[in-house]
């Protein structure tokens, strides 16, 4: 069987779980508190401090996740829960939320998805500890579709909020919602192509690259969003300003879409992919070594301020 680390202070006394968690004695895990059996004042558990490791089965990792997002309302308004752990549970719930949009093409979970982007937006969009907590959430060995969302979106909602000082909360959701869904369009894409080891064939990627149009009819079809904002930056976070992009060869690109695209060919270079051989670049190098085009392509004011977000963490 095996294991991977949870963080107990997220788990509430008395509450309902889905999972056994473990404890590691001399490398060895050994059952703490089996899935039937709460917290209490009298549980041996509760006697370890906010630095304890506590596992729990790999097997088990959907009920956990299940159970953050199930508790997420009480964790940020427990005052004792730490930044740390309030971040994390914001994590969860939206990666969770990505993975079940993803893996099941549940076109339900958006409205969860919703609410955990109006959650970090009002939690940690205007704290620079919080923002850079979120930084360090993100791995650059681990890289899939859900992911790849999670990533542009948190790149591109800081991204937007230091240009635009002056946005509203609720304009601020509507487009950070377009960044995190800006590849729901790949939903529609055969998985066989999607999950296809080494590179696409000619008539692959032309269908991948409809992948922008299919995003936008199902925000209009099926969720039934209404919002030209999320529709370009859907449709046009892969255009290009010389008109060599897609899917229009459109020039006169959205200023949220052009913010979406330097987004997402940063974290496509900072991520190691199956079919690429090398290492991905650091931050601080695909910062650097890609200037030129980033200047050229999206302007200074965008370049420059993507910069400054990592003042914190490079």
């Amino acid at each position: 069987m095996k294991f991977t680390p949870i963080r107990l202070k997220l788990i509430k006394p008395s509450q309902k779980r889905d999972f056994d968690i473990y404890i590691l004695e001399e490398t060895k895990p050994v059952l703490l508190l089996s899935k039937d059996k709460p917290f209490d004042k009298d549980n041996p558990a509760l006697k370890y401090n906010s630095n304890f490791i506590a596992y729990i089965p790999i097997s088990q990792l959907k009920e956990y996740k299940k159970y953050i997002c199930k508790n997420i309302d009480d964790i940020l308004k427990d005052p004792l829960m730490s930044k740390k752990n309030k971040m994390y549970a914001i994590y969860i719930s939206l990666i969770d939320n990505l993975e079940n949009l993803v893996n099941n093409r549940d076109l339900n979970i958006a409205r969860d998805i919703s609410k955990n982007i109006s959650l970090f937006i009002a939690n940690a969009i205007n704290d620079e500890k919080a923002m850079a907590i979120f930084l360090s959430f993100i791995k650059s060995d681990v890289h899939n579709l859900a992911v790849h969302m999670f990533n542009v979106g948190i790149y591109a909602s800081m991204l937007t909020k230091k240009m635009f000082t002056d946005l509203s909360t609720q304009k601020l959701e509507e487009i950070s919602k377009g960044y995190f869904l800006h590849d729901i369009g790949m939903l529609k894409i055969d998985p066989e192509i999607l999950l296809k080891k080494g590179k696409y064939s000619k008539e692959e990627y032309e269908e991948i690259k409809k992948h922008t149009i299919y995003g936008v009819e199902i925000i209009r079809n099926d969720l039934k969003i209404r919002s030209p904002i999320i529709e370009r930056i859907i449709l046009e976070h892969h255009e290009r300003k010389d008109g060599s992009g897609y899917p229009y060869g459109k020039t006169d690109i959205n200023i949220f879409a052009k913010i979406c695209s330097i987004c997402d060919i940063f974290d496509a270079i900072t991520s190691k992919r199956e079919y690429k051989d090398e290492n991905p670049k650091t931050t601080f190098e695909a910062l650097k070594d890609n200037i030129d085009f980033f200047v050229s392509e999206f302007g200074k004011d965008i370049y420059e301020n993507f910069v400054k977000c990592f003042s914190v963490v490079i």
